[in-house]
């Protein structure tokens, strides 16, 4: 068991935190739970809500789209602080958020799906 620079077996640990009057429980942290699936599962909820809501009610303001609009969005970027706390992973927040920010675009008809795998396409063959 290793503690800092204490290493030793578990009674010698103890006994050197005893011996000091100190309690080995102040020092010892208990790893935080992961962050429960629902905080996952509701974002991606929330994009796809907006972007259908988005596609099939076109006739709606313009004000009303574009605050559907930031509610996607937003639920992209919440989705993805969600993803990176649970996994760790910056890559995956950042798929998440720049994908929700296309299906958003595409749903609000600033781009059509052809122009989308165009804009792919491109940034692909310029890599």
């Amino acid at each position: 068991m290793k503690i800092g620079p204490l290493e030793g077996t578990h009674e010698e640990v103890r006994n050197i935190f005893e011996d000091n009057g100190l309690n080995l429980s102040d020092y010892l942290l208990k790893p935080s739970a992961p962050l429960n699936r629902v905080w996952l599962i509701l974002p991606v909820v929330c994009i796809f809500t907006s972007a259908g809501i988005l596609t099939f009610f076109d006739q709606a303001e313009d004000k009303t789209r574009i605050f559907i609009f930031l509610c996607g969005f937003g639920s992209s970027i919440w989705g993805g602080i969600s993803l990176h706390i649970r996994f760790k992973s910056v890559w995956a927040a950042m798929a998440l958020i720049i994908g929700g920010l296309l299906i958003m675009l595409v749903a609000l008809g600033v781009l059509s799906p052809t122009e989308l795998l165009n804009h792919i396409n491109a940034v692909k063959d310029g890599a």
